[in-house]
């Protein structure tokens, strides 16, 4: 049932999201302009000349600028993906920080790799751009005619830092990804070894605390409950699982994700039919050296997500409402439900 009215209901938060539009017109407009601005200082005219004969749309995730966990920089290769392809032009993707994309996922119907010698710094041939997202249900109007207008009157490369999100219904976000993306041999073979422990038909569940439970590197300034507080959200969620569990008419086993190994750890030493990927998760943004193993962590969950039979996010209190699920259940056309409680 859709809630009309009160502070959750439909009326009360699309007045709140034509706010934030109108904030996006007069304010984040500025402030994506200073963005843009900032990065002027890596381009001049005596930088070597772009080779490119056509005009190229590259998608930069260098480490110049900060753009979200995955799911947020995902949604924003597609979004600029989609615009570069509606405007004829060569679309690149250089995701290089803080790891190289290409470890794990690899062109599919789309070339777009960019070596860093293509790439021009040249002002004369070459500019940056810079377009955020408050993840409102009606700034896409405005992400899509910002990048649009700056792709029209680009040169030879438009430098796109972005994490904007304008493919929210239909299946052009999952038709766009799988025209650019396949998983890499690694990632291939760790997704098939999964699958075959969990089983052909599972359902899959989302819970993101953050620093909640304290056991998650990401920004200092993120809420930490006591050990008391912790322990029982942790119970909060886990008996979310059972009544969801008890509730569903099909059987089958959950798999769990979150950005907590301490919550996987608990849940699946309480509840049999619960599956977990082990490992652990490192944030994108702040994070270096990110090992091998924890970004596969996350692009498994990701893609295991995508291939389950339903998706679920669960979000109570200060916990984080996430992306990441919404973005995998759209790229595999599965249904998604968002479990307030």
């Amino acid at each position: 049932m859709i809630l009309i009215r009160g502070k959750e209901g439909l009326i009360h938060r699309t007045g709140k999201d034509i706010q934030n539009v109108f904030q996006n017109l007069f304010v984040m407009r500025g402030r994506w302009q200073r963005e843009g601005d900032e990065l002027l200082i890596h381009y001049s005219k005596d930088a070597p000349r772009a080779t490119n004969k056509t005009k190229q749309i590259i998608c930069m995730l260098d480490g110049k600028r900060k753009h979200g966990g995955m799911a947020d920089r995902l949604r924003g290769i597609v979004s600029t993906y989609y615009i570069a392809k509606q405007l004829g032009y060569d679309f690149r993707i250089n995701f290089v920080h803080p790891f190289p994309l290409i470890d794990y996922l690899v062109p599919n119907k789309v070339d777009w790799r960019i070596s860093q010698e293509e790439l021009c710094y040249n002002s004369e041939d070459a500019e940056p751009m810079f377009c955020g997202s408050q993840a409102t249900h009606v700034e896409t109007w405005f992400q899509k005619t910002w990048i649009r207008k700056r792709c029209l009157k680009a040169h030879k490369q438009l430098h796109v830092y972005t994490n904007a999100h304008i493919l929210r219904l239909g299946n052009q976000f999952r038709n766009c990804f799988n025209e650019l993306f396949r998983p890499s041999d690694a990632l291939q073979k760790a997704l098939d070894e999964q699958l075959a422990l969990i089983g052909s038909e599972y359902d899959a569940m989302t819970f993101r605390f953050q620093q909640l439970l304290g056991d998650f590197i990401e920004e200092s300034h993120f809420l930490i409950l006591s050990p008391e507080e912790a322990q029982k959200l942790m119970e909060r969620c886990v008996e979310q699982i059972e009544k969801l569990h008890d509730k569903l008419k099909e059987k089958r086993r959950f798999l769990v994700t979150s950005d907590s190994v301490r919550f996987l750890k608990y849940a699946s030493e309480r509840l049999d039919y619960v599956y977990v990927v082990s490992g652990s998760l490192a944030h994108m943004d702040w994070t270096e050296n990110i090992p091998f193993e924890s970004n596969l962590k996350s692009f498994l969950d990701f893609y295991l997500i995508s291939k389950a039979q339903r998706a679920f996010l669960f979000q109570t209190g200060k916990m984080y409402n996430s992306g990441f699920p919404r973005r995998a259940a759209q790229m595999g056309g599965v249904p998604f439900k968002h479990i307030r409680f």
